[in-house]
């Protein structure tokens, strides 16, 4: 009975556990473009949506609807262009702010100061405890909308 009792207690803890790490990594969401803060537009509650180079206000070109395209790291405001993507790093300097350069990507962080939007959260920038964290953008279950 206690051994039951003790099994039971374990799944529960589990599966509130997940739930719990499951919403905090939830993807960003906004409710309007002005939750953007400048990237793309606000589409089925994400952002960086947009119809044309001119919704994504200099994070890449629009392509597929989305933002993040490029064809040379000038249409970049983070990171290098890469396979077409902005993010690209091989060194901290190319992030421009957006976090350190690790495994080629743009967005590792050890601290808040490394982190243009948002905080430094389990090495990666863009957490948020509430909308001033996140330079214009809104903070929704604990990432701001504007971090990418």
């Amino acid at each position: 009975m206690t051994r039951r009792i003790t099994t039971f207690a374990a799944v529960l803890f589990l599966a509130a556990f997940g739930v719990l790490v499951q919403s905090s990594y939830a993807g960003s969401s906004c409710g309007s473009d002005s939750d953007c803060a400048g990237y793309g537009k606000c589409s089925g509650g994400k952002c960086g949506a947009c119809g044309s180079d001119s919704d994504c206000h200099g994070h890449g070109k629009c392509s597929g609807g989305r933002c993040g395209a490029c064809g040379s790291d000038s249409d970049c405001v983070e990171g290098k262009c890469s396979g077409g993507k902005c993010g690209a790093c091989g060194s901290d300097s190319d992030c421009k702010g957006n976090g350190k350069c690790s495994s080629g990507k743009c967005g590792a962080c050890g601290s808040d100061s490394d982190c243009r939007i948002g905080k430094c959260s389990n090495s990666r920038c863009g957490a948020c405890g509430s909308d001033s964290d996140c330079k214009g953008g809104r903070c929704s279950s604990g990432r701001c909308s504007n971090a990418h």
